[in-house]
């Protein structure tokens, strides 16, 4: 199995709590996790093909994550998390709840999925064990939407700018699903950029708002 370069700008979750030698390891079972989604797919990736890669033992492997799922669900956090770090620089030049909300949206679909093996997942055609790794995937973009629209709606809310109706559960799904369409199903003779910015911006802002 030839090697794929390591992804750039490592980054570990940011809820981890564990000793800096361990955020080292932990980035390098992720690296070459990803290294084997790349070159072999998912679903013909397995612990060992990790393990071998990342040059340890797949009892050391075994000893942060367990299955395979649960390194999958590492890496989707770790993309997910240097997502959120990008547009974050952006939102604090933002001051209107409206527009933070419409910047994060157009951002998500226009940045989520960047690393090819989300990309191959999302585009399918799909294996069960892909289709399972994409569950993971959406679990973890969900409760990524959710947080990250949650303090802009609550600011709507507040200044009862928010559609009383509103269901903030189905606002988190809507918006993942428009990151599905518009980020990867983007065929020949599509929507500009600006155009897929302005149909977000007119559907999500009249969904949300009074």
């Amino acid at each position: 199995m030839s090697m794929a370069s390591a992804p750039a700008e490592p980054l570990v979750n940011c809820s981890d709590t564990v000793p800096h030698e361990q955020y080292g390891l932990k980035e390098k079972l992720i690296n070459a996790a990803e290294t084997c989604f790349v070159e072999n797919g998912v679903a013909h990736t397995s612990m060992r093909d990790i393990a071998e890669i990342a040059g340890v033992s797949r009892t050391t492997l075994y000893k942060y994550y367990p299955r395979i799922e649960d390194i999958l669900q590492a890496a989707f956090v770790r993309e997910f998390d240097r997502f959120e770090l990008k547009i974050n620089r952006k939102l604090s030049r933002i001051k209107s709840p409206e527009q933070r909300l419409e910047a994060i949206v157009i951002g998500l679909s226009e940045n989520i999925p960047q690393s090819t093996w989300i990309t191959g997942l999302v585009s399918g055609p799909r294996t069960k064990t892909e289709e399972k790794a994409l569950t993971i995937g959406r679990s973890a973009l969900d409760e990524r939407v959710a947080k990250m629209i949650g303090a802009p709606l609550a600011e709507l809310a507040e200044l009862k700018q928010l559609r009383s109706d509103v269901d903030r559960e189905l606002i988190v799904e809507w918006v993942r699903l428009i990151v599905h369409a518009l980020s990867v199903v983007r065929h020949p003779g599509s929507f500009s950029k600006n155009q897929r910015r302005a149909l977000i911006s007119e559907f999500l802002l009249k969904s949300v708002l009074r």
